[in-house]
């Protein structure tokens, strides 16, 4: 019975250990081919009022900062006045993005460059927080939370982020430059702190600027890229504004379910055996 309860007790300590390791963690690295105009596990950005601008993914066959890439091109927009096209993945853990996991999004941005004479195609990274305040804003009827990291064409030396909501600063400076005559491959990452309740903004790893709000209780589920471009899109013609892809990633401290599962089964399976040998 000893041997028995050691047994567990083993099991129990290995089911912990193994739940310190296991995170929500979902990879998007675009090396698998499509035949639609969205890769698989992703969907069209949804536009709060009204008819969204459509982006569609189509895959570089090379290229890539590891293999292949994704190209999302702005195809159509509803209004001349639109100036972006999104597409978010589908199947986000909505507890899983919830502060006190510290809740992170990342992918890898080929900045073609910036050129003070041309308004040329921009990245941004981005994330919808939940509505956390009372606040509406004039002709508004949520709190508008959205968050938009990277680059901007019409200020095209540095990048940027910017976090809504009621008297934002609007966009922040990261002091850090974007190419300009090399293209080159950065990273670009934002984070929720459960710590001071903030999202921070990193650039190839080094942290460039927090965001001034500090209430947000997640990161949310509608988290994507963008396309951004001088509007209309019609004065584009054939050659339609894109931005290049790839190693779109996601995650939180949140243990995976399997291993809670694992957690739980062990627990139980003690709490059992010394209930018999009572």
């Amino acid at each position: 019975m000893r041997y028995a309860a050691a047994v567990i007790a083993v099991g129990l300590v290995l089911a912990v250990v193994g739940t310190a390791g296991a995170t929500y963690h979902v990879t998007f690295d675009f090396e698998t081919s499509w035949g639609t105009d969205y890769a698989p596990g992703w969907e069209n950005m949804a536009y709060r009022h009204g008819p969204a601008p459509v982006g569609k993914m189509m895959e570089q066959v090379a290229g890539g900062y590891t293999g292949n890439a994704m190209k999302l091109i702005v195809d159509s927009t509803p209004l001349p006045s639109m100036y972006w096209a999104g597409v978010n993945p589908i199947s986000v853990s909505a507890d899983a993005m919830k502060k006190q996991y510290d809740p992170w999004i990342s992918v890898m941005y080929y900045d073609e460059g910036s050129s003070p004479t041309e308004n040329d195609p921009a990245g941004q990274l981005i994330a919808v927080p939940s509505w956390v305040n009372g606040y509406t804003g004039p002709g508004l009827d949520e709190d508008w939370t959205d968050i938009q990291f990277g680059a901007r064409f019409t200020a095209e030396d540095n990048y940027y982020f910017v976090a809504c909501g009621e008297s934002n600063p609007g966009w922040v400076d990261t002091g850090v430059a974007r190419p300009t005559d090399t293209p080159a491959w950065h990273q670009l990452k934002m984070q929720l702190s459960s710590a001071d309740g903030k999202i921070h903004f990193y650039v190839d790893g080094t942290e460039v600027g927090t965001s001034w709000r500090d209430d947000y209780v997640d990161l949310g589920t509608e988290i994507g890229l963008d396309t951004m471009f001088m509007n209309p899109l019609s004065g584009w013609g054939v050659d339609k504004p894109y931005t290049i892809w790839d190693d779109f990633e996601f995650g939180s401290s949140i243990p995976e379910p399997m291993t809670m599962a694992g957690l739980v089964l062990g627990i139980g399976c003690l709490a059992r055996y010394i209930r018999k040998r009572r």
